[in-house]
């Protein structure tokens, strides 16, 4: 972990592409499902949410800058406690790298190779993320700063694109749901507005400490907006009726556009698998380098790669997608609980008990 070093903007994008990933899963449909045109203010809260989490956690990453959550987490919290907290961390990160391995195979399958299986894809894809994951952190976030404008303006494209095709109409009435769904669209959406949680692991690679904290809330800002405007842009596209049907609604949106290209929509397909190469090398990458440190002898690329068989086989579990639904949804529920709960009660204990790690020798010797 000592020889990667990044910047704070390179960690940051990688953590942004991962969520701005969220259209391989079935997020704005569950927004739909759930709070239907009223998921607007679930997706806001939960914007504001992610400030304030990602603010406490870069206070508790910068009380120990030379070391990740696997190293400070036992000395806040005890080896009994902490371990566990660690592996929960890990094994979250590890498991949401699962789920997304079968919503982008069956992404993939749906969109460009129809009466393919899904076995083909996950092949391809566990090749490419296995290579990405051997050229750890720098690798990652260098491919990753490649495509991310790329993948943003793909996104701008759609929405502009499909401008003429909104309805106003759509937001109304307003809560069509009621309120029950706000609670379950706030944690989905909170959820994935965390994954960049992935700091606690990062963060000693990361050269230019100083001014991360603002960097941390514009980030998280512009990950919420992103997700508002994406669901938006389903919501007055396809309304809630055709939205609660579509498993990945903002395909649709995409595939109505006319770009010139016969089966244009594969293009769009095509940009956002760089997005998922990219989110998912990070989550195993995060995984693997947990794993690494507390069993020193483990090399992160090996754990990398031995891990990949056993995602495959957590992603091909479910015996159908709607089964697959069900996973993912209790799965970003008990997300919430880590990425909220681990950071806010770990910086509070830290507090309480007087726990701070070293400086990095560049600030000692200021």
């Amino acid at each position: 972990m000592k020889t990667q070093r990044i910047n704070k903007v390179q960690a940051l994008s990688v953590a942004l592409t991962s969520i701005v990933a969220a259209v391989f899963q079935p997020v704005f449909r569950d927004f739909l499902l759930w709070s239907g045109n009223g998921a607007w203010l679930p997706i806001l809260l939960a914007g504001g949410l992610s400030v304030i989490v990602m603010l406490v956690t870069v206070t508790l990453a910068d009380r120990f800058p030379t070391q990740s959550a696997t190293e400070y987490l036992p000395v806040i919290w005890g080896k009994w406690i902490g371990y566990p907290l660690c592996l929960g961390l890990l094994a979250i990160f590890f498991l949401k790298g699962a789920i997304a391995l079968r919503y982008i195979s069956e992404f993939f399958v749906t969109v460009v190779l129809p009466e393919t299986p899904i076995s083909s894809v996950l092949v391809i894809m566990l090749i490419v993320i296995g290579y990405a994951v051997s050229t750890q952190l720098e690798g990652i976030v260098r491919f990753n700063q490649l495509v991310l404008p790329i993948i943003l303006i793909s996104m701008v494209v759609v929405l502009f694109g499909s401008l003429p095709n909104l309805s106003a109409w759509n937001l109304l009435p307003l809560f069509d749901q009621g309120l029950d769904g706000i609670i379950p669209s706030l944690a989905t959406g909170a959820s994935y507005l965390l994954n960049s949680t992935a700091l606690l692991f990062i963060y000693p690679a990361i050269v230019d400490k100083p001014g991360i904290k603002g960097w941390t809330a514009r980030m998280s800002i512009t990950a919420s907006l992103i997700f508002l405007l994406l669901y938006l842009d389903v919501l007055l596209y396809a309304g809630t009726s055709l939205g609660q049907i579509l498993t990945w609604p903002f395909l649709t949106v995409a595939d109505s556009l006319r770009i010139g290209l016969e089966r244009g929509e594969v293009l769009f397909m095509i940009i956002w698998m760089m997005a998922a190469t990219s989110k998912l090398s990070l989550f195993f990458y995060i995984c693997s380098l947990g794993v690494s440190q507390i069993i020193p002898k483990l090399k992160v690329g090996w754990v990398g790669l031995a891990s990949l068989p056993a995602a495959a086989y957590l992603a091909m579990r479910p015996q159908n997608l709607p089964a697959a639904l069900n996973d993912h949804t209790l799965l970003h529920r008990i997300a919430l609980i880590f990425h909220i709960g681990v950071p806010v009660l770990s910086l509070g204990v830290a507090l309480l008990r007087g726990k701070r790690g070293d400086m990095p020798d560049e600030q000692a010797a200021n």
